[in-house]
């Protein structure tokens, strides 16, 4: 069940049953098979939506640190950043789910008995903007499936044995849109508003058994959520995406997009233990620090 010098973990779904494909057991031919193969089991990170844009970025980053596992649904995703973290002769494993199903990220859960995970890092977010006035139902309860009810899934399935490891730090990818609002994007400001809700929540909870936690939000960052942004405003104002481009960089402090790196930058410095600022909250707006 071990390829190479990854394990692989994988979902499929099949008449809304779920079956994992290659499993990693917590018994002696498993520990075994990591001694063998170097596996850290004691310091994993879960990165949702890992297999393209920020969280493929992230993903490459602490794969630099620690054991990584990304989730995501694409299996062709997944295997090409596997295969990027193999490059940098680092570990690698994947979870092939939908993050809004609580039946996949429930048995995720169980499969990581054997790990430790020490850092979790829900990443996984869609953008559907629109006027609120015409804003589908289904447009609305998918945002908050995927934004919101996703990593309440995956913190309700790895913050248990968290906390019984000792620890670790829970990084949800919130947005400047979080923390004001957005013309729009009534619905990805408020999923981005819950996320920021949560890490306060989870704080005040779990800080005494060490679980660190915050929301990262950053603007717009290089990638596929904000060039469909400017698609959609150059549509709506009827402009070239060129024009649409400097519509949104002239409404940045330091008048750029942020890199991908740079988010993957301080997610991994603060799970490398600096300081979280005591609202957990941590702004990405292009600013020189």
């Amino acid at each position: 069940v071990f390829l190479h010098r990854f394990f692989e973990i994988e979902f499929y779904g099949l008449h809304n049953e779920y079956y994992y494909v290659y499993i990693i057991q917590d018994n002696e031919e498993s520990i075994k098979l990591k001694r063998r193969l170097n596996v850290d089991a004691n310091s994993v990170t879960i990165v949702t939506g890992g297999g393209r844009g920020i969280g493929r970025t992230i993903a490459l980053r602490m794969a630099e640190e620690t054991t990584v596992v990304i989730v995501g649904r694409t299996r062709s995703d997944l295997v090409t950043t596997r295969a990027e973290i193999a490059l940098k002769n680092a570990w690698a494993g994947y979870l092939i789910g939908d993050v809004a199903d609580p039946a996949i990220t429930a048995k995720s859960g169980n499969i990581f008995t054997a790990f430790k995970v020490r850092n979790l890092i829900c990443n996984a977010g869609i953008g559907i903007g629109g006027p609120t006035e015409t804003y589908s139902t289904a447009d609305w309860k998918r945002m908050f499936d995927v934004n919101v009810h996703g990593a309440f899934y995956f913190i309700q399935a790895f913050l248990p044995k968290m906390i019984e490891n000792g620890g670790g730090t829970i990084c949800l990818i919130s947005s400047t849109a979080g923390l004001s609002g957005l013309k729009r994007g009534m619905a990805y400001s408020a999923t981005k508003h819950a996320l920021v809700g949560m890490v306060k929540s989870l704080s005040l909870e779990h800080a005494k058994h060490g679980i660190r936690c915050v929301a990262i939000c950053p603007n717009f960052v290089e990638g596929g959520m904000t060039d469909r942004t400017i698609k959609n405003i150059a549509k709506y104002h009827k402009i070239s995406e060129d024009e649409a481009r400097q519509i949104i960089i002239s409404s940045t402090p330091e008048k750029r997009l942020i890199s991908q790196e740079e988010v993957a930058e301080v997610i991994a410095t603060i799970c490398g233990g600096s300081p979280i600022p005591k609202n957990n909250v941590v702004v990405i707006n292009g600013e020189k620090s």
